[in-house]
């Protein structure tokens, strides 16, 4: 290890490259893990001082995995909480009735419209959140509010599902939602889900009396277990934000690989005098391969040494922006994480041995003589090995375009992607056989200029370098047309199919609210449906639906995915209470799962939202409502989730096109820095650091240039089988739309690092008369 430390310290510039990508994959691992840990599950605020929580019945998992409820009706709610409050230990069992409320200021809605389906609760439940009067009475009476951050006696504006409202303050809480008398609560929500038991008895004790007193009749949960209880659109953003961190990680750590890898076998190719003289004064072929694990290892932990407090700090820096971009819930922040650190570090170990391990054992076979000798000319490019993996890349990426029509819709984008991976390493791997005729052809027109005559022969003696530089710029080019062309084009076919779907040119939609109140939409013209849920039992089974509410119709409408139920259905509605309707028809285009009476649906769901109105008519103006057309309504959607793509798409790239900068300034500083002696003939003939500056210059714009070509190329090929298989799915011709002002972008980036890192030993050199 002395001999090895010896090495990178003295020679560090040569493991530079190493150096810098595992420090900035231990950094983007160490980050990501630690945002990743950070983001657990936690009991939601207006709980957390209840020790002991007990949850109404669970019937399943909905079509999302996600837990299924069935809730308490408020007479169940209200006689099981009086058998809890009985029981030792417990001071209290109240029960938390919520309902959907928002406040309306300068006419328009605040807040989060998710959080609002539940920020309505009964006064007696605020001290399962440990909230207390800071000023004021308690509401008692309809229309009495108690609010955080509002004097008593201040009339506020509110918007609910029945529609707006005028509420006056009786006092100000010091916590966050809005409470009202329970009496209030229980007429605007529906059904009870949560009951909070309090005291001073042990919770475990409290919890194991409770669950002989519920029984079957809920879930009791205590202590960490209370997480649970995290509302459901709080845990997808977390899984939406894991998704992205989980990206990062994968990325992260399969292009420090390629990074190091790369930049190992360069760095093993220029050492092939050195390795050759320590194998002629009798190195074994496992000492050499020992001596480069060795110094990758002295790499590979300095890098992580760095990496891990960037890393930590990177979290502590992007939490903010995770949250602002809907990835992680509000109050999310970075918590110490020493485990999550102490894996990025040991990863970043790992990865540097997986990444110098080909050229440890290349160079191990090195004989002593083959490696003394000097040339001009550098070995062959093309191994065999390389032409075998690179040509089955590409018959079997072909193979996959061509197969694309006889998949089914479901396949065809994940083959397409996987033909696009398969062409593009293998266009990687090829690379030195497309070089020397893509350059001939492109210096061409400047052959007998004296410039263009040395980047042509210096590019087309040193394939090598060149398709070292242009490999990792092939990739990421590539990627970034495939991945923003496919995105851009299925959101153009979404919202084309999107908006033929709309049989209206009109449509009142949300405005800042997760639906429309029903003041709202009884006053517009034209058709609308009240969303809700409904439990349906069959056979003993119990299975949660979508329904909607309409009028004019009667029993139950079921649509063709559910013809098969019996013709007599036992439902449970929201509230909690249960009823028997027959179905009395079944419609192919119903807008949900089933359809019932609209207001049978109001009845027993009062906190139900419309998502729209299909207006045939002028639209009244309400409070919470625009109105859009057809295609500005189904792109809503659409740009919600494109928000979400392009934040995963800006992290994704700008992950690649560092790494991909990183590869190239390596290997154009390793490479220019070993042409010193042909600088200095340069010089001695009378060329000057100008003239080797176009030269370097030229030659990496070239590498970049080949790269993004051939890059480009394949992604092109690989969006027209993608579009023909998104038009195949629609039934209609949609454009291939392209990006090309971020695509350029990248490939400018790459263009720059690659110039600036060809031209740095030119420029640290002048003036030295030895190079």
């Amino acid at each position: 290890m002395s001999l090895a430390w010896d090495m990178v310290r003295h020679r560090f510039a040569a493991f530079a490259g190493t150096f810098i990508a595992i420090a900035l994959g231990v950094a983007v691992v160490a980050g990501a893990t630690s945002l990743w840990a950070s983001s657990r599950p936690e009991t939601p605020r207006r709980l957390s001082a209840a020790p002991v929580l007990v949850h109404s019945p669970t019937v399943g998992t909905n079509e999302d995995g996600y837990p299924e409820y069935r809730s308490w009706t408020t007479a169940e709610a209200a006689g099981l909480a009086r058998r809890l409050a009985a029981l030792p230990g417990v001071t209290a069992a109240v029960a938390d009735p919520a309902f959907y409320v928002q406040r309306v200021v300068g006419g328009r809605p605040t807040g989060d419209p998710e959080s609002a389906r539940t920020d309505g609760h009964a006064w007696s439940s605020s001290v399962l959140g440990g909230y207390r009067l800071t000023a004021g009475d308690a509401p008692a009476r309809p229309g009495e509010a108690a609010v955080a951050g509002v004097a008593p006696g201040t009339r506020i504006d509110v918007l609910t599902a029945r529609g707006p409202a005028s509420w006056t303050v009786t006092g100000t809480t010091d916590g966050p939602g809005l409470y009202v008398a329970d009496a209030t609560a229980a007429a605007l929500s529906a059904g009870v889900r949560i009951i909070g038991l309090t005291g001073g008895g042990d919770p475990a004790a409290v919890a194991a009396a409770a669950r002989s007193a519920v029984g079957t009749d809920g879930t009791v949960l205590s202590g960490a277990a209370r997480d649970e209880l995290e509302p459901e659109y709080v845990t997808r953003t977390r899984w939406l934000g894991a998704q992205l961190l989980i990206a990062m990680v994968g990325l992260g750590s399969f292009v420090a690989v390629f990074v190091v890898a790369g930049t190992c076998a360069l760095s093993a190719a220029q050492r092939r005098r050195e390795i050759g003289l320590l194998r002629a004064v009798g190195a074994t072929p496992g000492q050499v391969i020992r001596m480069m694990y060795a110094e990758t290892l002295v790499v590979a932990v300095l890098g992580g040494a760095v990496g891990v407090p960037l890393g930590a700090l990177a979290a502590v820096l992007l939490a903010p922006a995770l949250v602002a971009a809907g990835l992680e819930p509000a109050g999310f922040a970075v918590t110490a994480q020493p485990a999550a650190l102490a894996a990025a570090f040991l990863l970043g170990i790992v990865v540097a041995l997986a990444g110098v391990w080909t050229a440890a054992r290349r160079s191990s076979r090195v004989p002593a003589l083959d490696a003394l000798r000097e040339a001009a000319i550098e070995r062959r490019a093309m191994t065999l090995p390389r032409w075998i993996t690179g040509l089955l890349g590409v018959a079997g990426g072909t193979a996959v375009l061509a197969a694309l029509p006889s998949l089914s819709h479901n396949a065809q984008s994940s083959a397409a992607l996987g033909a696009a991976m398969l062409l593009l390493v293998a266009a990687a791997l090829l690379a030195p056989v497309v070089i020397v005729p893509l350059v001939r052809l492109v210096t061409w027109p400047w052959r007998r200029r004296v410039s263009g005559m040395l980047i042509r022969e210096g590019t087309l003696t040193g394939t090598r370098r060149v398709a070292s530089t242009a490999a990792p710029v092939l990739l990421t080019v590539g990627f970034a047309v495939l991945f923003t062309g496919v995105v851009a084009t299925i959101s153009e076919g979404a919202g084309a199919d999107a908006a033929a779907d709309v049989p209206v040119a009109l449509v009142a939609a949300p405005d800042g609210t997760p639906g429309l109140s029903e003041a709202a939409v009884r006053v517009q013209p034209g058709e609308s449906y009240l969303a809700s849920r409904v439990l349906v039992v069959t056979g003993g089974r119990t299975t949660g639906h979508d329904v909607a509410g309409a009028d004019g119709v009667t029993g139950v409408v079921l649509s063709r995915e559910l013809a098969g139920l019996p013709r007599e259905l036992n439902l449970r509605f929201a509230d909690g209470t249960t009823t028997t309707l027959p179905v009395t028809a079944v419609r192919a285009d119903a807008p949900a799962a089933m359809v019932l009476p609209r207001e049978l649906i109001r009845r027993h769901d009062p906190g139900a939202l419309t998502g729209a109105v299909l207006l045939d008519g002028p639209a009244v103006p309400a409070t919470g409502m625009r109105v859009l057309t057809a295609r500005g309504y189904a792109q809503l959607e659409i740009d919600a989730e494109g928000k979400i793509i392009d934040l995963f798409l800006a992290v994704l790239l700008s992950l690649g096109v560092g790494y991909t900068g990183v590869a190239v300034a390596n290997t154009l500083l390793m490479a220019t820095a070993a042409r010193r002696a042909e600088f200095r003939a340069l010089r001695l003939a009378g060329g000057g650091t100008s003239h080797v500056l176009r030269v370097t210059s030229g030659e990496a714009l070239l590498a970049v240039a080949t790269g993004t070509l051939l890059g480009g190329a394949v992604a092109l090929l690989c969006l027209l089988a993608t579009r023909r298989s998104i038009e195949d799915e629609l039934g209609q011709t949609i454009a291939l739309v392209v990006p090309w002002g971020r695509n350029a972008a990248v490939a400018a980036g790459c263009a720059l690092i690659a110039v600036l890192a060809a031209g740095g030993p030119v420029l640290r050199s002048r003036g030295n008369k030895n190079g």
